[in-house]
C-alpha cells in the first residue's frame, strides 16, 4: 500500500478490488457517524438554536428575521449563516415540520456533499489511494477539546456547508486547468461555488477573494497555467453572488435596519474576528499543532513546495493549500475560537493526505522498514484516536434541551414572557421567550475569552415570570446570581438547564 500511495499525476481510472471495499466501508462509517442518535448529538446549543429562529419565524410568520417576545429581529442569525442553510431547512419544516431532527437531516445531507467534494477533488488531483486517506482525515478531524468534521457536521451551522461550496469551486477551478478547451464553463462554475460559499458563511469573504485574487496573480506572473476567464471569472462571480446577498439583505431591511446590522457586524469583527491578543494567538497554535497528529501545517508547507512547478497540475494543487494558509494566518490573529480555523482543517486534510502519502511511499523505497512501520503506527493512532473520541460522543446522546421542553410545553403557559440567552428552547418549544439582546454577545464572549469588566444587562429589572438558564447564561454570566436567588424559585432541573419561576411578593 505504501508503494503505491501517491502518483504526481491524477490515478488511472481503474480501481482495485480492495480499494472499492475500504470506500464502501468508509461510505457506511460515514452513514453510522452522521446518523446515530442525530437528535442528540452533539447537544443542541446557543448557536444552532440561534440559527434555527430564522427559518422557524419563516415557517410560522413568513418573515426572515430571528425573534423575541419584543417582535421581529434582523440581526445576527439572519447574516452569520446565508440563505443556502436556511432556505433548504425552512422547505424541510414546511414538508416535515419543525424540529431538531428536521433541521439536522438537512445539515447531514450538506455533510455528505462536502465528504464527496473532499473525495472526488483529491481522487483528481492525487489518486485514488491518497483521496482515500484524505477522506479518512476529514472524518478524524477533532482533537481532544475541539470539534470536528462530524460533529459540525451534525449541526445547523454555516461551516460545513461553506466548505462544500468551496471544494466545488475549487474542483470546477481545478478541471478548467485540466480542460483549458472547457475552461470557460468551469471558470463560471468555479466562481459560482465560491460565490455561493460566501453567501453561506460571511466570514469567508475574509479569506476566499483574497485567495482567487492572489491566484490569478500567481497565474499570471508565474505558473502561465490557464487564461484569463478561469483568472478572472472566480474572483468577480464570487464577489458578485455576496454582493448580490447583500443588495438583498438592504432591500429587505431597509437603509436603517442595513446600517445598524452593518455596525453591529464590526463591532463583532473587532470582538472576535480581530484580535491580535498573545493569549488568543497562543491558544490558536495549540489547536494547530494537535490536528492530525501535529501534521497539518507541515502538511501545507510541504504541499505549497511541491506546488512550485509550472504545470496547470501543480496550480490546481496550490489552491487549496494557498486558501488554508492564509486561513490560518488570519485564525492565529483571531479570538482562536477553533471553528474559525475549520475550513482551512479541512482543506488542510488533502495537503496531509499527500505529505504522509509521499513519505511512506519514500521509506519503502528506501527500504527503511521500521520507520514505514513506526509512522504507519503514528499515523494510525493520529487517525483512530479522534474517531473513536467522535464515535463515543456519538454514543452518548444528552436529551437535557429536549426534557425542558416537554417540562415547559406541559407546565409553562406559552403566552407569559420566559426570560433566557438559550434560544436552542426557542427552536423546541412555541413559548414567548425574550432573549438578550443580540449587540451584547461579542462582549459577553470576548469577556470570557480576554477578560475585562461584568457586561450589565438589566433583563431582570422586568421582572420576568420565568427565567430559564442553561449553558450560555451561565458561560457568559449575564443574570445577576443575587436577583435570582432573592426573587426566584427552582421549578424545574434538567442539566445545565435549570428553569425559574419568579417568587410572588408578600
Amino acid at each position: 500500500m505504501a508503494k503505491t500511495l501517491l502518483q504526481d499525476a491524477p490515478a488511472p481510472a481503474g480501481v482495485l478490488l480492495w480499494e472499492r471495499v475500504a470506500l464502501a466501508a468508509l461510505i457506511v462509517l460515514v452513514a453510522l457517524l452522521a446518523l446515530i442518535n442525530l437528535p442528540y448529538v452533539p447537544p443542541t446549543w446557543f448557536d444552532e438554536g440561534s440559527h434555527l429562529h430564522v427559518p422557524k419565524t419563516l415557517v410560522r410568520f413568513g418573515v426572515y428575521a430571528d425573534i423575541s417576545s419584543e417582535g421581529f429581529r434582523y440581526f445576527g442569525p439572519t447574516i452569520g449563516v446565508g440563505p443556502t442553510v436556511m432556505l433548504p431547512i425552512a422547505l424541510a419544516f414546511q414538508v416535515a415540520g419543525i424540529g431538531l431532527l428536521q433541521a439536522r437531516l438537512v445539515m447531514v445531507t450538506y455533510l455528505a456533499l462536502a465528504l464527496l467534494g473532499l473525495f472526488v477533488l483529491a481522487r483528481r488531483l492525487y489518486g485514488f489511494q491518497v483521496a482515500l486517506l484524505a477522506l479518512l482525515l476529514a472524518l478524524a478531524s477533532r482533537t481532544l477539546r475541539f470539534e470536528g468534521m462530524v460533529e459540525y457536521g451534525r449541526q445547523a451551522l454555516g461551516e460545513v456547508p461553506g466548505v462544500a461550496f468551496l471544494l466545488a469551486g475549487l474542483l470546477a477551478y481545478a478541471l478548467g486547468l485540466f480542460k483549458p478547451e472547457q475552461s470557460r464553463r468551469y471558470a463560471l462554475l468555479a466562481g459560482l461555488g465560491f460565490g455561493l460559499a460566501l453567501v453561506t458563511k460571511n466570514q469567508f469573504v475574509l479569506i476566499v477573494p483574497p485567495t482567487l485574487v492572489l491566484l490569478a496573480l500567481l497565474d499570471w506572473l508565474y505558473y502561465r497555467a490557464g487564461d484569463w476567464w478561469l483568472r478572472l471569472a472566480p474572483p468577480v462571480i464570487a464577489v458578485a453572488c455576496f454582493g448580490a446577498w447583500t443588495v438583498t439583505m438592504l432591500a429587505f431591511f431597509g437603509p436603517d435596519g442595513f446600517s445598524a446590522n452593518l455596525a453591529k457586524t464590526r463591532q463583532a469583527a473587532g470582538g472576535a474576528i480581530f484580535v491580535f491578543d498573545p493569549e488568543a494567538t497562543r491558544r490558536a497554535v495549540v489547536y494547530l499543532v494537535q490536528v492530525y497528529g501535529g501534521l497539518l501545517v507541515p502538511g501545507l508547507l510541504y504541499s505549497i513546495w511541491r506546488s512550485r512547478e509550472r504545470t496547470p497540475h501543480a496550480l490546481a494543487m496550490l489552491a487549496p493549500s494557498l486558501m488554508a494558509i492564509l486561513w490560518l494566518s488570519w485564525f492565529v490573529t483571531s479570538l482562536g475560537w477553533a471553528r474559525y480555523a475549520f475550513p482551512a482543517v479541512i482543506l488542510g486534510s488533502l495537503a496531509v493526505a499527500r505529505l504522509v502519502a509521499d513519505l511512506l511511499h519514500e521509506l519503502y523505497a528506501r527500504r527503511q522498514r521500521l520507520v514505514l512501520a513506526g509512522a504507519m503506527l503514528y499515523l494510525s493512532v493520529a487517525i483512530m484516536l479522534p474517531l473513536s473520541l467522535t464515535a463515543q460522543v456519538i454514543l452518548s446522546p444528552q436529551d437535557a434541551a429536549q426534557r425542558m421542553a416537554a417540562f415547559m410545553d406541559a407546565n409553562v403557559p406559552f403566552d407569559v414572557i420566559v426570560e433566557t440567552w438559550e434560544p436552542e428552547l426557542g427552536l423546541l418549544t412555541d413559548h414567548n421567550y425574550h432573549y438578550v439582546p443580540t449587540e451584547l454577545l461579542d462582549p459577553a464572549v470576548r469577556r470570557q475569552w480576554l477578560g475585562g469588566p461584568p457586561i450589565s444587562y438589566a433583563g431582570l429589572d422586568a421582572e420576568p415570570p420565568f427565567v430559564l438558564l442553561g449553558p450560555f447564561s451561565g458561560y457568559t454570566e449575564i443574570y445577576p446570581i443575587d436577583v435570582l436567588e432573592r426573587e426566584y424559585r427552582v421549578l424545574y432541573t434538567a442539566e445545565p438547564y435549570v428553569l425559574l419561576e419568579r417568587v410572588p411578593r408578600p
